[in-house]
């Protein structure tokens, strides 16, 4: 089954509101014809098109070396600028920190964070020489770098040398899928699939080391001694380098009682945040954190940490605690087991909160950081004179793993 793509998201929603803002555009997106990776892109946009978007797939060389060149590098650094250097674009936004070594035609680069700069040690040598080096590069060769809050515009101006004008914080939105499950049947079929309890604890998102799991689980234990019924959800695939869960849980005697429901499917989500007692997103690092959002808009009162982008965007809608104070994260989550006021508060806060993103927004924004990029290319005064405007946008299917 296809599992979804961040990246491939983030595209796809952008190009749901870009071509209706500015019809002097045309969009065309790149993806992979085929091979290693194209499942990923084919997944998240399908192969009939999208509306005001020509959908571009750039097929593998044939020959003897068809093995060696369908990877994302040879895609992303050889397929993709030979098809540049027929000058149809004149712009490249590349959406997951990587810009091709030769680019022909102004460009934009999305970083969404750089903690494979900031924290090394919570990546895989791969994951470290897949991200670091080229997104560095990237990030002083691009006309505009976008990034998605301030926390990471922060740090990528530190890091890289970049100025700051260069830099721009565009934030994300949860989809509008993510909203209040009411139908009874629905929420009673999702505790059943992933065998929880009327009272349970939701965490949404890649089981990473950033994402702080042996101390969630140790909170957890502390809160389930007093609330025995208690359960706890992760729902997220285990990344490398994070060791297997079994061990950890065992060491708390919590078999039975937390559910390693790995991915979930996407139209599970939202009767599972609906469903939760809490959702708890205790990160030690995020460049966004989309699950706040989309717990938020589905009325889930959220406990999350007070580092890094997480108090920009939860605001006061969430419980804020030290994510690497075990206690104060365990009485963080007891406040919301034994505060039912407090629980409504923070979810009727929650939805204001959400609802302050949106799609649209982050497409308006992104749009004026394409015409920041492309001023003074054109003649006739700019973007939007004369002929129209062409901007490639890489899809989905060339996201590295981690």
């Amino acid at each position: 089954m296809h599992e979804p793509t961040g990246v491939g998201r983030y595209v796809r929603n952008l190009l749901r509101f870009l071509p209706a803002l500015d019809p002097s555009f045309l969009f065309r997106l790149y993806l992979p014809a085929r091979g290693n990776f194209a499942p990923a892109a084919g997944g998240d946009f399908g192969r009939s098109g999208m509306n005001g978007v020509e959908i571009v797939f750039l097929p593998v060389p044939a020959g003897p070396l068809v093995g060696r060149l369908d990877n994302v590098f040879t895609w992303t650094h050889l397929r993709l600028p030979l098809r540049l250097l027929r000058g149809s674009d004149d712009l490249l936004h590349c959406p997951f920190y990587t810009l091709p070594v030769f680019c022909p035609c102004p460009s934009v680069v999305t970083i969404h964070d750089i903690t494979f700069d900031l924290h090394p040690e919570w990546f895989t040598t791969r994951g470290r020489v897949a991200f670091g080096g080229f997104a560095s590069a990237s990030a002083r060769k691009a006309r505009r770098v976008l990034t998605v809050s301030e926390c990471s515009r922060r740090d990528i101006i530190a890091a890289y040398g970049v100025p700051e004008e260069r830099v721009i914080a565009v934030p994300l939105a949860a989809d509008p899928e993510f909203r209040p499950v009411e139908d009874p049947a629905t929420l009673r079929h999702v505790r059943r699939k992933y065998d929880l309890g009327e009272t349970y604890l939701l965490h949404v998102g890649s089981i990473t080391p950033r994402r702080n799991i042996p101390r969630l689980l140790e909170a957890f234990s502390r809160v389930r001694s007093r609330a025995p019924g208690l359960m706890l959800a992760l729902a997220g695939r285990l990344e490398e380098p994070s060791p297997p869960l079994a061990p950890e849980i065992a060491s708390r005697g919590l078999e039975g009682a937390v559910k390693v429901a790995g991915y979930v499917d996407a139209a599970d989500l939202p009767a599972l945040y609906t469903a939760a007692t809490a959702v708890v997103y205790p990160s030690l690092y995020e460049g966004f954190g989309l699950p706040v959002l989309e717990a938020m808009a589905c009325g889930a009162p959220v406990l999350a940490s007070n580092a890094s982008c997480l108090p920009e965007i939860a605001g006061d809608a969430a419980l804020l605690v030290d994510p690497q104070d075990v206690e104060a994260m365990a009485a963080g989550i007891w406040s919301l087991l034994a505060d039912a006021p407090l629980r409504a508060r923070l979810a009727e806060k929650g939805r204001a909160r959400a609802a302050a993103f949106s799609w649209q927004r982050t497409a308006r924004e992104t749009l004026e950081v394409y015409r920041e990029a492309l001023a003074g290319e054109r003649s006739g005064g700019g973007p939007g004179a004369g002929a129209g405007i062409s901007a490639g946008i890489i899809g989905g299917g060339s996201e590295p793993g981690p």
